[in-house]
C-alpha cells in the first residue's frame, strides 16, 4: 500500500474521532438518533477544522444500514465502505472552485430527480461553495428549498459571508470553531505515540501553536518536521524549521523599543539574521506584547515574562501592537522582508517618543496658562461682531497650550451653528496667532463671562453716580425744600 500522509491517515471516520468540535458532533448525533435530519446542511469554519470530514461522517450515518444508538456509522456495511473508498454513486462530492459555472450546476441538478441506486439518500457535498457564481446560486434556490425526499445537500465553506443570504436561510448551519492549542497538543501526542515518533514536549507545543487552530495544518507541519528531524524531534530543530524566534530575542527587541534605543535595537536585529523569517519575528513580538497586556489586566505573573515588562504603560503596549498589526500586511507585497521589519521596529521607537509626549502631563508653566487668561479683556479686543459676539459675551473661556474650551449657557449652546463656530474659531486663531483646537460645553462659569463683567461695571458706575449726587450740596437743598404730600384717591373721585 502506498504511503498516506498523516492528514489523510488520521482523518476521522466516526463522530467519536472528531477533535475539538464537540458541540457540532452532539447536535448531529441527536438529529440522527431522533431521525430528524435536515435536507440541507452548511458547514462553516476556518481551514482544517473538519468541515468535509464531518460531512462525510454524516453522509455515512444517514445511509448506514447498521447505525448504532449513538448515531455512529458502522464503517462495515456496503454504503459506509463505498463512501470511505470514494466509490459511492449515491454520494457525490463536488469542488465548487473547479465546477462553479451555471452549466456545471445545471448538469448537477439534472441528476437530482433520479432515485439513489443502493442507499436511502442521494447526498450532494459541495466543497468551497462560496466559489459558485451568482447564477449557480440562483439555480440552486428552488431545489434547495423543496428538494425531493431522497436528496440531501451538504455545503462546506471557509467564507460563508460570500454566500447569498437566500441560500443560508434554506440550510441548517453548523459552525465549526478553531481548535484550541492544548487540544491540538494532546491530539499530536496521541498520533506521535501511535506512529512511534520520538519528541520532546516543547517541539509539539511549537507545532500546535503554529497550526493556529487547524488540525490539518498541525498534521501537515508535523509531516514537514518529521522528515527533517528523521523521526526524532527536538524544540531547537522545530524552531529552525518553522522560523520561530527564541523568546530571548523577542525580549531583547522589546526592551530596546521600550528603552527607545535604536542602536541596540538594530544590533539585536542583525544578530537574528538578515535571511530569517522576519514575518514570524514580528508576529512573535506582537504575541509577546499581547501576553503582557493580558497579564497586566488579569494581574497575573508569568515566570517567562520579564518583570519590567509588566510595568509598561498599557496604552503604549496597545500603540506598539497597532503599529505591528498595520505593518504585517507589508510582507505580502513581496518587498524585502528585512527592510520591512527594520523600518517597523524603528517606527515603534520613533512613534513611542511622540506617544509619550502626547500623554505626558503639562509643565507648571503650561498648567497655569488657563489661570492667567483674562477673558473679559480679550473679549473686548477680539475682532468679531453680530451673533457670534453675543454668544461669546455670555461664555467663559479656558486656554491650555493649543486647546481652547468655550463654555456656554445651554440656551446659547443650542443655537450655536457651524458657521458661527467657524467665525469664532477664525477670530481666536487670529488673536492668538496660532492654530487652536476648539471644544465646547455647557459648564459655563457665569462669574467669568464678559456679560457679568459689564454688569459689575454698570452697578459700580450707578453706585458712584448716586453717591456723588447725594454728596452734592445743591441736591440736598433742593430735596430738603420740597414738601411731598400724600394724595389719596377713592373710587368716587376717579374720572
Amino acid at each position: 500500500m502506498s504511503y498516506l500522509v498523516l492528514a489523510r491517515k488520521w482523518r476521522p471516520k466516526n463522530f467519536s474521532e472528531v477533535v475539538g468540535q464537540d458541540h457540532a458532533v452532539e447536535a448531529l448525533r441527536n438529529s440522527i438518533s431522533s431521525k430528524s435530519s435536515h435536507h440541507a446542511y452548511l458547514f462553516t469554519g476556518t481551514r482544517g477544522v473538519g468541515k468535509t470530514s464531518i460531512a462525510r461522517i454524516l453522509a455515512k450515518a444517514l445511509n448506514c444500514s447498521d447505525i448504532n444508538e449513538n448515531g455512529e456509522p458502522c464503517n462495515e456495511c456496503d454504503s459506509c465502505n463505498s463512501i470511505n473508498n470514494g466509490a459511492s454513486i449515491d454520494f457525490i462530492e463536488i469542488d465548487a472552485a473547479s465546477r462553479r459555472g451555471i452549466e456545471d450546476t445545471k448538469n448537477l441538478l439534472e441528476t437530482i430527480s433520479y432515485l439513489p441506486a443502493s442507499s436511502k439518500y442521494k447526498i450532494y457535498l459541495i466543497d468551497e461553495v462560496h466559489m459558485l457564481t451568482p447564477e449557480s446560486f440562483n439555480a440552486l434556490l428552488k431545489n434547495l428549498e423543496e428538494p425531493p425526499a431522497h436528496v440531501i445537500f451538504m455545503f462546506a465553506t471557509t467564507e460563508y459571508k460570500k454566500i447569498l443570504p437566500t441560500i443560508i436561510s434554506r440550510c441548517l448551519q453548523v459552525n465549526l470553531s478553531s481548535v484550541g492549542t492544548n487540544t491540538i497538543l494532546e491530539h499530536l501526542k496521541k498520533i506521535f505515540k501511535m506512529e512511534k515518533i520520538s519528541h520532546d514536549e516543547g517541539s509539539l507545543l511549537l507545532i500546535a501553536e503554529a497550526a493556529k487552530g487547524s488540525i490539518r495544518d498541525a498534521l501537515s507541519i508535523s509531516e514537514k518536521v518529521i522528515s527533517y528531524c528523521n523521526k526524532n524531534l527536538n524544540e531547537k530543530d522545530v524552531r529552525n524549521i518553522l522560523g520561530i524566534p527564541e523568546p530571548k530575542i523577542l525580549s531583547n527587541l522589546l526592551t530596546s523599543i521600550i528603552d527607545e534605543d535604536p542602536e541596540e535595537l538594530l544590533k539585536q536585529l542583525e544578530s537574528y539574521g538578515e535571511y530569517e523569517d522576519h514575518e514570524s519575528l514580528l508576529q512573535g513580538l506582537m504575541d509577546l506584547i499581547q501576553v503582557i497586556a493580558v497579564n497586566q489586566f488579569e494581574n497575573k505573573k508569568d515566570n517567562e515574562i520579564n518583570d519590567n515588562f509588566i510595568s509598561i504603560d498599557p496604552s503604549k503596549l496597545q500603540f506598539l501592537y497597532q503599529i505591528g498589526l498595520s505593518n504585517l500586511n507589508h510582507f505580502s507585497t513581496g518587498y524585502d522582508s528585512y527592510s520591512i521589519i527594520k523600518m517597523t521596529l524603528l517606527k515603534m521607537v520613533a512613534f513611542s517618543k511622540e506617544h509619550q509626549k502626547k500623554n505626558s502631563k503639562p509643565s507648571d508653566n503650561e498648567s497655569t496658562q488657563t489661570e492667567d487668561l483674562s477673558w473679559p479683556k480679550i473679549f473686548n479686543e477680539l475682532n468679531i461682531n453680530g451673533m457670534p459676539k453675543k454668544i461669546l459675551r455670555q461664555a467663559s473661556v479656558q486656554k491650555s497650550n493649543k486647546k481652547l474650551l468655550i463654555s456656554l449657557p445651554e440656551k446659547m449652546f443650542s443655537i450655536l451653528n457651524d458657521n458661527q463656530k467657524k467665525d469664532i474659531e477664525i477670530c481666536f486663531n487670529d488673536y492668538f496667532k496660532e492654530e487652536l483646537k476648539f471644544s465646547y460645553d455647557t459648564k459655563v462659569d457665569s462669574s467669568l463671562t464678559p456679560e457679568n463683567e459689564d454688569q459689575i461695571k454698570d452697578k459700580g458706575l450707578k453706585k458712584n453716580i448716586k453717591n456723588s449726587i447725594e454728596k452734592d450740596s445743591s441736591y440736598k437743598e433742593i430735596v430738603g425744600g420740597l414738601k411731598i404730600e400724600k394724595v389719596k384717591f377713592n373710587k368716587k373721585n376717579e374720572t
